[in-house]
């Protein structure tokens, strides 16, 4: 009887410790297996990475694998940092720790970390499904060898874009991703979950644009310098931001400086420049860049945003669904060409007065840098901005006149003849090829059978690209006529604007 009762009362709590201990096992066993299942699966994109990069021959810098840890240690004990913090504690009254402690979430904020099995095996598979849904890729890498192979060795490798997209970083890094990992300045719209995360595993670094506190700019600024005296291949768009009516913008000093300034612990160190074009038969966000020429537009509610939201999950479903069939079915037409281009290298002790443009003071500097990044972006970044089909036969439709087919195409010719003359990279896909292997097969034909070749390159262009721009309700044909869509003109400026500048230096040669 006895028995029975201690057993009576002994149950209860031994019932709730065995369903304690049930339950940590089953927590113990998930998160045993989800261990396994993840270190199996990080093996093996990393064993893929590994193997990619190798089988590619990719150059891969040591600075690659900086860890986090040592970019914050190394800037904590950066003397210049240590002088801004001070400087920013007394200019404003702030603790010295406080102080440090923002110093320090500057640092958490830019800081990368470069992952291999991210940037070979998740982030080129990403890309390689984005850009070759959307485009077909026209890029020469051929050019971008003889471009890496006039750099001496050792010298820091900057590449300095154009910046037609938000997608530009995108389309270069798959462009190249057999040849270098590239780390990019990022601006603040991708600071958003997945894209942060992403970003700074593919090594790219985030920037604030406008950002006054002068503490923020030391810590950038040593990174860069860090980043960049270990090796690692950068690059930047000078601009700043996306053109707003398609042509060049005046191109930013900023993290031209803080490169630069590198030299000033290590004056023998070469910069070399490279030189890189981008452009686009269709820039997704042209209709809104064009909508801000006039001035930014007030930025939504929340309720508008809201409604945007709605809008956008409501549409996400049937255009997956669309999509998925248009590539079942291969029906899925491409939005035309992205094309990329490499320029003319720049030593910077090429330059003159380059060799000592870091040790100018402030107010000698600032000029003196503002010509260099003129010459990067407005000559030979511009020089190699490549021409694709819609930017070509939006030229020719600008000059105004008859919108006949015919017409258009002698004008798509003329524009054709003004690239060549200005010794403008033309970038033509596979539609082409067959145009290529005519001009190399039959370099010296007599004048007439150049000028058939001309006009069929010139109708085939005219082809693509007005079935591109009807795809999207900027022009139709009809009855062998173009006729304009209303409103269209700033879109057409747009792309035209792009290779205007090669049309003017063809006009002054």
């Amino acid at each position: 009887m006895l028995s029975r009762e201690i057993s009576h009362v002994l149950g209860a709590p031994i019932t709730v410790l065995t369903s304690i201990l049930s339950v940590l096992a089953a927590i113990l066993g998930y998160e045993l297996l989800r261990w396994a299942v993840l270190r199996r699966v990080r093996g093996r994109l990393s064993a893929g990475a590994v193997a990619f990069v190798r089988r590619h021959k990719v150059k891969l810098e040591a600075g690659r694998f900086i860890d986090r840890v040592w970019v914050r240690e190394a800037l904590a004990q950066d003397e210049r940092i240590e002088e801004a913090v001070l400087r920013a504690s007394r200019a404003t009254s702030e603790a010295l720790a406080i102080t440090r402690a923002r110093a320090d979430a500057y640092v958490d904020e830019i800081a990368p970390y470069f992952s291999l099995s991210a940037y070979y095996r998740l982030g080129g598979g990403l890309a390689r499904l984005a850009v070759g849904f959307c485009y077909e890729l026209v890029l020469d890498p051929a050019a971008f060898e003889a471009q890496r192979a006039s750099a001496p060795p050792g010298a820091v490798h900057v590449y300095v874009l154009n910046h037609r997209s938000t997608g530009d970083s995108l389309v270069l890094s798959y462009g190249l991703l057999r040849k270098v990992a590239l780390s990019y300045a990022v601006g603040e719209w991708a600071r958003v979950w997945p894209l942060d995360s992403l970003f700074r595993a593919f090594g790219s670094y985030f920037v604030r644009r406008g950002e006054k506190d002068p503490l923020y700019h030391a810590v950038l600024e040593r990174f860069v310098q860090i980043l960049a005296s270990a090796g690692v291949a950068t690059g930047f768009f000078m601009e700043g931001g996306l053109s707003r009516d398609g042509a060049l913008r005046k191109p930013k000093i900023g993290l031209l400086d803080y490169l630069i300034g590198l030299r000033r612990e290590d004056p023998t160190r070469e910069i070399v420049f490279m030189p890189v074009g981008v452009n686009y038969d269709r820039v997704f966000e042209d209709r809104s860049l064009v909508a801000e020429l006039d001035g930014p537009r007030a930025a939504p509610s929340l309720t508008e945003r809201a409604i945007g939201l709605g809008r956008m999950l409501a549409r996400a479903p049937t255009l997956v669904i669309a999509n998925a069939l248009r590539v079942a079915t291969r029906s899925h037409r491409k939005f035309g060409y992205a094309a990329v281009s490499f320029g003319r290298p720049l030593r910077l002790t090429d330059w003159p007065g380059g060799a000592e443009l870091h040790n100018l003071p402030d107010e000698a500097r600032k000029p003196a840098l503002e010509a260099l990044a003129a010459e990067l972006l407005t000559r030979r970044v511009a020089e190699v901005i490549p021409a694709t089909p819609v930017p070509i036969f939006c030229a020719a439709i600008l000059q105004g006149g008859e919108l006949a087919v015919p017409a258009v195409e002698a004008r798509v010719r003329g524009v054709l003849r003004a690239l060549r003359a200005a010794g403008a990279p033309i970038a033509l896909g596979r539609a082409f090829d067959h145009f290529h292997h005519r001009r190399e097969a039959d370099a010296g034909v007599p004048f007439l059978d150049a000028e058939v070749l001309d006009s069929e390159e010139a109708e085939q262009i005219g082809i693509l690209a007005a079935a591109l721009l009807s795809r999207r309700g900027i022009l139709t044909e009809l009855g062998g006529r173009y006729f304009l869509a209303p409103g269209s003109d700033g879109l057409l400026a747009y792309y035209a604007n792009s290779i205007a500048h090669h049309l003017e230096r063809a006009g002054e040669l």
